[in-house]
C-alpha cells in the first residue's frame, strides 16, 4: 500500500511540511485555498478520495446484518442488536459450523426469523458476497479484523467491527483508504463508555480534579490467564499466540 499520504502528514506534523507545500493562511481567499490545497495533495501523491468525517449514509428503515464470528464475544452481540427495532438478523457466520447453529438456536427461541448459517474457513467471504447485508458486524481474532472489514466495504457493506480493528499501521490507513474510496461506515466498537468508571472519571475531569489534562491514557486489569492458556477457551489459543508475538498496547480502545 502507498505510504504517501502518511509520510505527508507526518512531515506536516514536524512544520517543515506545512511551509514546503505551502498550505493555506487563515488570510488567503478561497481560490487561493483551492490552489494551495491542489498543491498540496500533488505533494503529498495520492489527493483523498472523500473524508468520511461528519458523512452520514442514507437512512436505512431496516438494517440487515450479518455476523461473522460467534465464539467469545459474537453470541452477545446477536443478542443484543436482536432487542433492537428496525434490526433484522439475516446471516450467522463462524469458522466451526455448531456455533453458527447455537446463535440460530437463540434466534428460533426468541420467534425471530431464520438466519442463513455460513461455516468454514471461507464462509465469511460467502456470506459477504451472497447475502443482501446493510451491516457485517465482526468479533473474530483480531488479525482477521482489517482483512475482513475491508472485504465488506468493497462489496457495500457497512461494518461494526470489535477491537483492535487493526493490528498494524498500514492496516489502519488500508481501513481509512478503503471507507473513503466506498464511502461505507466502518466502526471501531467500545465495549466499557458508559459504566461507573468511565463517567466517573469524565465527571471529574470535567469538574478540573486533575487539574489542566495535557495527555491521559487509560487502561484496565484483565486477568485473562484462565482463558489464554485454556484449550477450551480461545479457538486455537489465538489470543495467547498474539500476547506471545506482540508488544505494547494489545487491546487498544
Amino acid at each position: 500500500m502507498s505510504s504517501d499520504r502518511r509520510k505527508f502528514l507526518r512531515n506536516l506534523a514536524f512544520g517543515s511540511g506545512a511551509l514546503a507545500v505551502g498550505i493555506p493562511s487563515f488570510g488567503a481567499t478561497d481560490a487561493e485555498k483551492d490552489e494551495a490545497l491542489q498543491r498540496t495533495y500533488e505533494w503529498a501523491g495520492q489527493g483523498q478520495r472523500f473524508n468520511m468525517s461528519g458523512y452520514a449514509a442514507p437512512k436505512i428503515d431496516k438494517v440487515r446484518i450479518g455476523f461473522i464470528g460467534l465464539g467469545m464475544r459474537g453470541p452477545g452481540a446477536v443478542e443484543r442488536m436482536s432487542y433492537i427495532e428496525g434490526v433484522e438478523i439475516k446471516a450467522l457466520c463462524d469458522k466451526y459450523p455448531d456455533r453458527a447453529t447455537k446463535a440460530q438456536d437463540f434466534l428460533t427461541k426468541k420467534g425471530l426469523p431464520k438466519a442463513k448459517e455460513y461455516s468454514g474457513e471461507d464462509g465469511w467471504k460467502a456470506m459477504i458476497q451472497n447475502e443482501d447485508l446493510d451491516l457485517v458486524y465482526i468479533c473474530t481474532p483480531w488479525h482477521l479484523h482489517t482483512p475482513m472489514s475491508v472485504y465488506a466495504m468493497q462489496h457495500g457493506k457497512h461494518v461494526a467491527c470489535e477491537v483492535p480493528i487493526a493490528v498494524t499501521m498500514d492496516e489502519c490507513w488500508q481501513l481509512v483508504e478503503t471507507s473513503e474510496k466506498t464511502r461505507k461506515h466502518c466502526m471501531m466498537l467500545e465495549n466499557c463508555c458508559y459504566d461507573f468508571f468511565e463517567m466517573l472519571t469524565l465527571n471529574m475531569a470535567r469538574n478540573s480534579m486533575f487539574g489542566e489534562l495535557v495527555h491521559a491514557e487509560g487502561a484496565y486489569i484483565h486477568d485473562l490467564r484462565d482463558l489464554n492458556f485454556s484449550k477450551t477457551g480461545y479457538a486455537d489459543m489465538w489470543r495467547l499466540k498474539q500476547n506471545m508475538t506482540r508488544n505494547g498496547s494489545l487491546y487498544p480502545t
